[in-house]
């Protein structure tokens, strides 16, 4: 059944303020303040387990192996503390500028198949492929999407690709991002398999 909001003195909500307009105006105090902070303290507990899962990835697949292999467990506490402060402030201005979350949504699903599946494929597959290698194919392949342009995060298109009528480009970018990052990979770790060992997946 269609609520009719005007016929209580109210405005017509958007589709996403529904819950909160019901507890406001159309439950007792009480129970609105429960339900409201209720679904504060959901919205809360997943945005900080986020910020600390983030914040520790980047302590110990980031910082660990990278900048300092010999870490103590209190230096990488110190470092996970710094990172929650890094990464919240990064969430609060992107949370900020980014209006939709289907816009985060499509962002993620880019980095995810043009830089991350190269990764994964040729660690898995191939054993010649090393560091020198991954680096440079992620490098490629960010440097490829981003030049693509992207209008729902206001990115410019720098890279001279066909368009449509509508500015959109013509070409797969998406999967000539992910092919660039795996050639570029593929052939670097073999430039340099005398100077870096092979890349290993392990399960810890």
């Amino acid at each position: 059944m269609r609520r009719d909001w005007s016929a209580r003195g109210l405005a017509s909500p958007d589709a996403t303020l529904i819950l909160p307009y019901v507890l406001k105006n159309l439950t007792p105090p009480f129970v609105a303040a429960i339900g409201l902070g209720a679904v504060s303290a959901a919205v809360m507990s997943s945005i900080d387990s986020s910020v600390l899962s983030a914040s520790s990835m980047a302590a110990w697949n980031v910082y660990r192996p990278l900048v300092e292999p010999d870490a103590s467990s209190a230096r990488l506490t110190w470092v996970v503390k710094r990172a929650v402060i890094v990464v919240g402030t990064a969430a609060t201005l992107m949370a900020l500028h980014v209006q939709s979350i289907y816009t985060l949504w499509v962002l993620c699903s880019d980095l995810v198949y043009c830089i991350l599946f190269p990764q994964l494929l040729l660690a898995l597959k191939d054993r010649r492929a090393n560091r020198l290698g991954s680096y440079a194919g992620m490098a490629v392949s960010f440097a490829v999407r981003i030049g693509a342009g992207e209008p729902l995060l206001g990115l410019p298109m720098l890279l001279p690709l066909p368009v449509d009528a509508s500015g959109a480009t013509t070409v797969p970018i998406k999967t000539i991002a992910m092919l660039a990052g795996l050639v570029t990979m593929w052939a670097v770790s073999r430039a340099t398999a005398t100077r870096c060992a092979p890349v290993a997946l392990s399960a810890q």
